[in-house]
């Protein structure tokens, strides 16, 4: 019987003194609550912009979209760019169904999931610029939202990354993304 007491006060001994001796957490002495250092990030500064010239047909490498879209749409090869601010810049060419043709010299911000209409397409056939552009949201879920599309399917990877403007090229030309639709 007293063996038993013995080895009870022995392993209440050794319960009390274990965790003491356990290794420590390295992370134990860290805060609770992040504070995020805003001075310490590179601010992402825009770079300077500079209009190509107005898209010709030869130049124009057709989009393949899903079957519900009515539009169709074009990226200009010559105007597709991508500056040290990782955003990717391209002449847009919007087609209706009955052949009306609009004109956008457009960037796409992957990270933020933005764009911005840098100038539009005249009748003159020129890039008009546009008075004070800004950058906004990609609208999504809308019929024909065909600035959604390229996001998601074309000018952005999986992982909100802007792709080089001949990875674009080669996607657009040779892997084209196909919804699966009856």
């Amino acid at each position: 019987m007293l063996s038993s007491w013995r080895q009870l006060l022995i392993t209440a001994l050794f319960l009390m003194v274990w965790p003491s001796q356990a290794k420590q957490d390295r992370y134990a002495d860290e805060p609770e609550t992040f504070v995020y250092d805003e001075s310490l990030e590179d601010k992402w500064k825009e770079s300077n912009v500079v209009l190509p010239s107005y898209p010709k047909d030869s130049d124009l490498i057709p989009v393949t979209l899903a079957k519900s879209f009515t539009l169709k749409i074009y990226l200009d090869s010559k105007s597709i760019s991508q500056a040290e601010d990782r955003v990717v810049r391209f002449s847009l060419i919007v087609e209706s169904p009955s052949g009306a043709r609009s004109v956008f010299y457009d960037g796409m911000r992957c990270e933020t999931r933005e764009y911005k209409t840098y100038a539009i397409g005249s009748a003159e056939y020129r890039l008009e610029p546009v008075k004070d552009p800004q950058w906004q949201r990609i609208p999504m879920l809308e019929f024909n939202s065909f600035r959604d599309y390229l996001y998601r399917h074309y000018v952005c990877d999986d992982y909100s990354t802007a792709r080089s403007p001949a990875e674009l090229v080669r996607i657009i030309k040779y892997e084209p993304y196909i919804k699966y639709e009856n």
